[in-house]
């Protein structure tokens, strides 16, 4: 008997601060509060409408939290979602839990509860180093607050973060990029 891939789970978070031009994902600009309740309450449902319980659940090895921007959503509303992902799912014990941030919507309140939720790694969307290039591509954030939010989420316990940087950005820009180390 052939054994299935191991099997993944995504979660959309459909919410930005401001639309990127450039991007095709399914989001909106936030013009209100974040409805967070109402959205895990629709996400628990859509779950349990797919879950076939006459078949065991495959384990799922790894999530991905994307949008969107889910570091706008609260570390709460992570640790509820994650409660009952517990308690409807099959998860591995080694399961890695990727959360896409964007440097201009996470502080070091957002990190604690990420983690406190079972998050383990950051994929922090800079795009890129160069404000002039930030400013182009329609980005909430300037270079200073990459490399804070990139600290921050350091100093709260990631240790697997991973940095989004838009390849060809330079072309795309024409602007000159200076690679700074943290």
């Amino acid at each position: 008997m052939i054994q299935p891939p191991p099997l993944s789970l995504y979660i959309h978070i459909p919410w930005c601060v401001r639309k990127c031009p450039y991007c095709d994902f399914n989001s909106h600009e936030l013009k209100a509060d974040l409805p967070e309740q109402q959205y895990l309450q629709a996400l628990l449902a859509d779950l349990k409408a797919d879950l076939n319980v006459e078949n065991p659940l495959r384990e799922i090895h790894s999530i991905f939290i994307g949008g969107g921007t889910p570091s706008l959503l609260s570390g709460q509303f992570y640790i509820d979602l994650f409660k009952q992902l517990h308690q409807q799912l099959n998860l591995s014990d080694g399961l890695e839990v990727t959360i896409e941030a964007n440097p201009g919507a996470v502080d070091s309140k957002h990190f604690d509860g990420f983690l406190e939720a079972g998050i383990n790694r950051l994929s922090l969307g800079i795009q890129s180093f160069s404000d002039h290039s930030l400013k182009q591509l329609g980005r909430v954030h300037d270079s200073a607050q990459a490399f804070k939010a990139y600290r921050a989420a350091r100093s709260a316990g990631f240790n697997n973060i991973n940095l989004d940087i838009i390849f060809k950005i330079l072309n795309f820009c024409k602007v000159d990029f200076v690679f700074h180390n943290f």
